[in-house]
């Protein structure tokens, strides 16, 4: 593993990103004010993007900025317009390391020996996350919260563990499935081993959204590449629902009043709420629809366009109202097109992988899935994880469609 073209252009590039999954508790007892070693890291890494571009003499291909472009253009003009600036300029320096870890694949990902080795870098990356999932289970009580107990394995919210799991079972089955690659029989050994204890984890934690994000990955594939796997994916749900906490989970979304037939003293279930948070955002997301209001002011202004006794503010708690909000319409809609060519590249390697490719749409389509009712774009660990596979695919399958060979 240590004769890739990353650990040689820098060893500590290479060790951020292989345990950037299992550093969040560790940066979360530095931070002083909202800001610590992670702050750190996320700058360290974004300039060594800058390093890798200045030793290519800035020979930048125009795929950096075809995808990404106008997303980061219009991001960097909201912030003109936030009210506080600096909250939103730290906020879109993540956005920033995303784009740089996406970016990054394309310098040293060049052949299908880097592409066996990225893949099996992101999947050993999982190893000390799900490993610390046994001490969730010696000491319950640290990983219990008011929905019950549900797995942080080494992230500081289980949502963000729900959804690198997700991530992680996606390439897992790719390794298992795609013909592009010929790993080892006890990688693929580990890749199978990894994957159902990521699907078990992934039940524990609780999250609907990514439990849903996964049932859209296995669809996907079944539809497009084998048929069988929809029996597989019917019968996973079937006995998924057969445990009690699932069950509450899924019931729990279509329990309780809607808000429209609220009554004194009765509460909404946490989708419900979101709706009505949605619906209150809107007047504001219509008085400025171009560049909203700022990157990431849905919460400065909360209590303005939903006042409540209290003084808590929240996120949208959707990616695609939290954009529309601090970007205005030109934000989401360039936030789209990014998924539109990352599909379209897909879509044109079909026919060199099918089964590959079919997982990795299958991942883009959950990831947007996911948007709906998830803050996509503040899980800085999860994204680093997903844009740098995204970049990797993108420019790998570039590659091979240059070549006319894998």
């Amino acid at each position: 593993m240590l004769n890739s073209r990353l650990y040689a252009f820098s060893s500590i590039l290479f060790y951020i990103l292989f345990f950037r999954a299992s550093l969040d508790p560790l940066l979360n007892l530095t931070k002083i004010g909202g800001i610590g070693l992670g702050a750190l890291l996320n700058l360290l890494v974004f300039m060594m993007f800058i390093m890798v571009c200045f030793k290519q003499r800035l020979l930048i291909p125009k795929t950096f900025i075809s995808v990404w472009g106008s997303f980061l253009l219009v991001g960097l003009a909201s912030i003109v317009l936030s009210p506080d600036k600096v909250t939103s300029l730290r906020s879109f320096f993540s956005v920033l390391t995303y784009w740089s870890v996406f970016c990054l694949s394309y310098f040293f990902i060049k052949n299908k020996n880097d592409g066996e080795f990225f893949i099996r870098f992101v999947i050993y990356s999982a190893v000390i996350p799900i490993s610390s999932v046994f001490f969730e289970f010696l000491f319950p009580e640290s990983s219990t919260t008011r929905s019950g107990f549900r797995l942080f394995g080494s992230f500081s919210h289980p949502n963000i563990f729900a959804f690198y799991l997700v991530l992680i079972g996606t390439l897992c089955m790719y390794a298992i499935k795609s013909n592009i690659f010929c790993f080892s029989r006890a990688f693929l050994t580990h890749s199978k081993v990894i994957f159902i204890i990521s699907i078990c984890c992934l039940l524990l934690t609780q999250t609907r959204s990514a439990w849903l994000a996964m049932i859209v990955v296995i669809f996907i594939y079944g539809l497009l590449a084998e048929r069988k796997y929809l029996i597989y994916l019917f019968s996973l749900v079937l006995l998924s629902l057969l445990i009690p906490s699932v069950q509450d989970r899924v019931f729990d979304i279509f329990s309780g009043p809607s808000a429209a037939d609220l009554a004194v003293g009765e509460s909404l279930n946490s989708y419900e709420w979101r709706k009505v948070v949605w619906l209150a955002s809107w007047d504001y997301i219509a008085s400025k629809p171009f560049l909203g209001h700022g990157y990431d002011t849905f919460s400065y202004y909360f209590l303005e366009f939903f006042p409540l006794q209290e003084s808590t503010k929240f996120d949208a708690h959707n990616a695609y109202v939290q954009i529309a909000f601090d970007m205005g319409f030109l934000g989401l809609t360039s936030y789209l097109i990014i998924f539109f060519l990352l599909t379209v590249r897909f879509v044109k390697f079909f026919r060199v992988d099918n089964k590959g490719a079919s997982l990795i749409l299958g991942l883009i389509a959950s990831y947007m899935v996911a948007g709906y009712s998830d803050n996509m774009l503040f899980y800085l660990s999860y994204n680093w994880y997903f844009w740098s596979v995204m970049g990797f695919f993108y420019f790998y399958s570039l590659n091979v469609s240059q070549n006319n060979s894998v």
